[in-house]
């Protein structure tokens, strides 16, 4: 079991790191009290899920619930069972951040001012940095070299991590996605839909994407598209984004839309890509054409 305590400066970092441990396969909680840590390791050491990778956040945020007679006791009871990352940055560059974010420092209401606040939170986490089996300083470094940092610490490789793709099919007459990455549309090529024998069937149906792939134009579209999400993924995935997000629309998402999301998903699969699918509104748009049919 890999057991990780992310902790630092306030505004080092340690959101942006937990996210990265998040991707790469880590079960996160951010802000836990240093008292319920022992117990919340045990429990996930007897867990049925199979939590072989934890990582902790703990900070003075859990100064409310620290008794500073036991506090230290407890980090190093656990010193044997996980390994500490600190994240720190300089007086100057935390100063900046806080006052670019318009954020207020943990300590602010008992310490005065954000300078005050800083100079006393260094000075109570003094023991954690000596503590700490990894020291990143985050004040020159971008996201991605943080995640550089990480993956380096962790003895693992970039190639080792399957890139993230979320595809889905969609119908234009529903509603329009958000937050996708990528939005293609596929409405151009000719509609089952007005097949008879097609209507009620859906692009997972190989009798639709036998009909939808027997055209030219979209033999031509697909391999373009599956070239594009080939090139461009790995692509993301070096700028720290592992998880693409990519939606395949046409008007009524049963027919087209899904043809080329099922396509896309098993070739994408086969280059070695996490893929999951959702057809978003397939079912829906099945239920109108079947209850349309039925009035004919």
């Amino acid at each position: 079991m890999e057991n990780i305590i992310i902790t630092g400066m306030s505004g080092a970092g340690k959101t942006q790191a937990m996210q990265i441990l998040e991707e790469l396969g880590f079960f996160c909680v951010d802000n836990l009290p240093p008292q319920l840590i022992p117990t919340f390791l045990e429990l996930c050491q007897e867990s049925a899920k199979n939590l072989d990778k934890v990582a902790l956040v703990t900070d003075i945020r859990g100064e409310i619930f620290r008794d500073p007679s036991c506090e230290e006791k407890v980090y190093y009871q656990i010193k044997d069972q996980v390994r500490y990352f600190f994240l720190d940055a300089r007086d100057d560059v935390l100063i900046s951040r806080y006052q670019e974010s318009r954020r207020s420092h943990p300590l602010s209401e008992i310490s005065g001012s954000l300078i005050e606040a800083i100079a006393r939170e260094r000075q109570s986490l003094a023991y954690l940095k000596d503590l700490a089996d990894v020291v990143i300083d985050t004040s020159e470094i971008t996201t991605a070299e943080l995640r550089e940092t990480l993956l380096k610490a962790l003895n693992r490789e970039e190639t080792q991590i399957k890139t993230k793709v979320k595809l889905y099919s969609f119908g234009y007459k529903y509603e329009s996605p958000v937050g996708a990455d990528f939005v293609f549309d596929v409405r151009f090529l000719k509609n089952p839909f007005y097949l008879k024998e097609l209507r009620t069937l859906t692009g997972k149906d190989k009798e639709v994407q036998d009909y939808v792939m027997s055209f030219a134009e979209a033999k031509t579209f697909y391999d373009h598209l599956l070239a594009l999400l080939s090139f461009v993924i790995p692509e993301f995935k070096k700028v720290s984004k592992p998880v693409l997000e990519v939606a395949i629309g046409c008007t009524g998402g049963q027919h087209r839309s899904v043809t080329f999301a099922e396509l896309l998903a098993k070739d994408l699969k086969l280059q070695g890509l996490e893929v999951t699918l959702l057809h978003r509104d397939m079912d829906k748009n099945v239920h109108v054409v079947k209850k349309r049919e039925n009035k004919l």
